[in-house]
């Protein structure tokens, strides 16, 4: 008898593990699952199969940098504006991966004193593929694990969209590039850019991360001419708050940049671009699989930092839905 009775205790301990485990899953942090999107981001959690997203970003000129790191607001005469949204889609075939494809539609407004253009047009596609190598653990668990999480994103940019746009100064980033603020717009080659995001979660309420994301772009006679875009990184430090298992604030900072240009073989000195932004973000996911959030960014008109971009206020607004 107390044999049974002890085979049917260790059954329903581990019913009760199982169950909590089940439980517990909507509690998991997945802090790249829960903003706008981009390095380090995912479309949907581990335990999910797919989910869709849409995003649309208005982004605002304030004023460029020129290749000295020098500062100069732009004149009543003159704007740099970009309208974007994105669109996507994901499924994890297994747990652990999850393979994604995106697009975007984006409308330019470029006006200096002495010319103006618009433009409107479908820009490039993305081809991802992420891998969390080590899972983000459920946020309600008394004692998290010591090691961070961490995930890997491949993410292929290909040339669906052009590069006409030129920049407010007249002869600003091209679109698509790190400083430029039409950057859903054409690229003009492709682009292979691989990522990784490091997340740790400290009693039950706060997530630190840190994201990093390299990329070499292919050589491209998009203008009409041979030229070579040098190769991108971007360095991202977040913070994020559970407020509840459900909604969620953070804060980030970023660094990004991208080398010398080469027009012809020969390489443009000092064209290399190099950004800083800082932001914060909140967002709220539902049982029924729906989530939404706000996204702000600002580059702070300080000199040196920045080299030849323009200066922009960012807000996007996200929506999603997984199951």
């Amino acid at each position: 008898m107390k044999a049974r009775l002890w085979g049917l205790t260790h059954k329903l301990a581990a019913l009760a593990v199982v169950a909590g485990a089940m439980v517990s899953r909507d509690a998991w942090a997945c802090g790249s699952c829960r903003g706008p999107g981009g390095a380090g981001s995912a479309v949907t959690a581990p335990w999910q199969r797919w989910g869709v997203t849409a995003a649309q970003t208005l982004r605002l000129g304030h004023g460029i940098w020129n290749d000295r790191g020098k500062y100069t607001a732009f004149g009543s005469q003159s704007r740099d504006e970009a309208l974007d949204v994105a669109f996507g889609g994901g499924f994890r075939p297994r747990d652990d991966v999850e393979l994604a494809a995106f697009g975007t539609f984006g409308h330019a407004n470029v006006v200096g004193p002495d010319f103006a253009q618009k433009r409107a047009a479908f820009g490039d596609v993305s081809l991802r593929a992420r891998w969390e190598i080590v899972s983000e653990p459920a946020i309600d668990l008394p004692k998290q694990p010591t090691w961070p999480s961490l995930g890997l994103n491949l993410n292929a940019r290909l040339p669906t969209g052009t590069v006409e746009l030129a920049g407010a100064s007249g002869g600003g980033p091209s679109a698509g590039t790190v400083g430029s603020t039409a950057t859903s717009l054409g690229l003009g080659t492709v682009e292979v850019a691989l990522s990784t995001d490091i997340r740790k979660t400290f009693a039950q309420k706060v997530q630190l991360a840190a994201i990093f994301e390299g990329a070499l772009r292919a050589p491209d006679k998009a203008l009409g001419i041979r030229r070579g875009l040098a190769p991108r990184w971007l360095a991202r430090a977040m913070a994020l708050y559970f407020v509840t298992n459900d909604i969620t604030a953070g804060l980030f900072v970023d660094l990004s940049g991208e080398g010398n240009v080469s027009y012809g073989g020969r390489t443009a000195e000092r064209s290399f671009q190099r950004a800083f932004t800082v932001g914060g973000m909140a967002s709220m996911k539902h049982d029924s699989g729906f989530r939404a959030g706000l996204s702000l960014g600002w580059g702070p008109p300080i000199d040196a930092l920045p080299v030849n971009v323009v200066g922009m206020t960012t807000m996007t607004i996200f929506l999603g839905f997984t199951r």
